[in-house]
């Protein structure tokens, strides 16, 4: 009898270094801990409140619509589990990682809103290790599941816009 995978076996098998759901809060957590006791707190502006409400609310759509064609589809949105299709409609015509651009949108709109420079950090560490670390990765292990059909799609969609 086989022994049921975990969110790390297929972590592992994709080569993926974090996923990026953890590395996304442990960085806002980082950022907010970092803010409140080295750089004294937040500061407020109306004209970044309004901006980063805005763009937290579009990131977050962004990441709403691309766990909705994952549904559609019939794949895993988790990125531990398995892909069985690729989605292609929706942002994915435009870029093969919008749900991390949505992920980085929230670090983004969180700096702006909040004022805090460790956003703007935590953002390029975000990209750094997401490209590296997961896209890459996951990108090797699609090409090995998906064949030449991820091979078309790399073809005609970029990798982040």
């Amino acid at each position: 009898m086989s022994r049921p995978t975990s969110p790390s076996d297929e972590r592992r098998k994709v080569g993926m270094l974090v996923p990026p759901p953890i590395l996304l809060l442990a960085l806002i957590a980082a950022c907010v801990g970092g803010q409140v006791f080295w750089f004294g707190g937040f500061s407020y502006s109306t004209t970044r409140s309004v901006l980063g409400i805005l763009m937290l609310l579009a990131s977050l759509a962004l990441i709403a619509s691309c766990a909705s064609l994952f549904r559609k589809a019939g794949t895993p949105f988790r990125p531990t589990s398995p892909a069985t299709a690729i989605v292609r409609d929706g942002p994915y015509r435009i870029s093969r990682n919008p749900l991390y651009l949505g992920m980085a949108g929230l670090l983004a709109g969180l700096g702006v809103l909040l004022g805090g420079p460790c956003f703007g950090a935590a953002l390029v560490v975000f990209l750094i290790v997401v490209h590296f670390g997961v896209v890459l990765p996951e990108e090797r292990y699609l090409e090995s599941v998906q064949g030449e059909a991820y091979r078309q799609y790399k073809r005609q969609v970029r990798r982040w816009v």
